[in-house]
């Protein structure tokens, strides 16, 4: 009614026709400075994955650029790259910024629990509580993800770029976490540094940790030399937490998970147990925890903080 009228009164008070509309703004996808992406099958996996690349401005340096992979890029590698592009410009220390990502962005949540986890989850340890039996295709693949990354992704980034082999980084962050922290226990050799974002260590009742024992050993032996960097965030393991509902059975079952995964208690504990391990002087673990931030917020500030750590001789 109200537009009937208001057609009305511009058709017999306007003097003149109304001028036609404006032709819309032209538009084109937004892109990233010095960025570029790829889709690249796996043999290894039998998937399709997404790849991004952010190269440096100015000289490569002698011996090549550090390399840093980037789990979960469809959400991590803007703001990564985007602080190596400040690095860059600024004269400070780059790499080339390497994300890993899925064609399908809305199916990302579902490929990614394949691909980082390295076993199928038991009913008494499914994601969520309530939720159906997990099927155990769906889980469980990151041996493969580890092969695809190391066999056929590192080999193409090398034969396109000029990279220092001996200076590459792994930065995962939840399962992406989790994935990483599997790598080093089990391949420490594969990367220089590995930052452990917010890692999922809860996964089927910490089996992740299995591999800790192993691998200290190697570190006191001397054997190997990674830098490692663990966060977590406040509201991971704070019932305070803006993403807990304030009251209802709801809070009830958020609490008992938040109590169950223990993201906080896990993430330093096992930070103070590797820093502990008396290892070759290049051998560093660093732990940062970041004070009102949830499992969703801290993953930026995860991500550069762990660009920062990877290029900090």
């Amino acid at each position: 009614m109200l537009n009937a009228f208001l057609l009305a009164l511009a058709l017999t008070s306007a003097p003149a026709a109304a001028p036609a509309p404006a032709p819309p703004v032209a538009t084109s996808p937004a892109k990233l400075p010095w960025a570029v992406q790829f889709d690249m099958p796996s043999k290894i996996s039998g998937r399709t994955y997404r790849i991004y690349v952010a190269k440096p401005y100015g000289v490569t340096p002698k011996g090549g650029w550090p390399v840093v992979y980037v789990l979960d890029a469809d959400v991590t590698f803007p703001s990564i790259a985007a602080q190596m592009v400040l690095r860059s410009a600024t004269g400070g220390r780059s790499a080339i910024i390497v994300g890993v990502a899925y064609p399908n962005a809305l199916a990302a949540m579902k490929l990614r629990e394949r691909d980082l986890t390295p076993s199928p989850p038991t009913p008494e340890t499914a994601l969520i509580a309530g939720e159906p039996n997990p099927r155990g295709d769906d889980y469980g693949g990151a041996d493969q993800f580890h092969r695809f990354m190391m066999e056929e992704l590192r080999p193409r980034i090398a034969a396109a770029y000029s990279v220092d082999a001996a200076d590459q980084s792994l930065i995962g962050y939840s399962f992406g976490g989790l994935f990483a922290l599997n790598v080093l226990f089990r391949h420490p050799d594969a990367y220089r540094t590995y930052v452990l974002g917010s890692p999922s260590i809860w996964w089927n009742d910490r089996e992740v940790l299995k591999g800790e024992k192993g691998f200290a050993a190697q570190v006191r032996a001397g054997t190997v030399t990674p830098r490692i960097l663990i966060t977590s965030d406040q509201w991971e393991q704070d019932p305070a937490s803006p993403d807990i509902p304030k009251d209802g059975p709801q809070r009830d079952v958020a609490l008992k998970e938040m109590s169950g995964a223990r993201m906080v208690d896990n993430a330093r504990e096992l930070a103070n147990r590797l820093a502990a391990l008396r290892g070759p002087k290049d051998y560093k673990v660093r732990y940062v925890f970041f004070p009102e931030e949830t499992h969703l917020t801290g993953m930026p500030a995860s991500g550069i903080r762990g660009l920062v750590f990877a290029l900090t001789p």
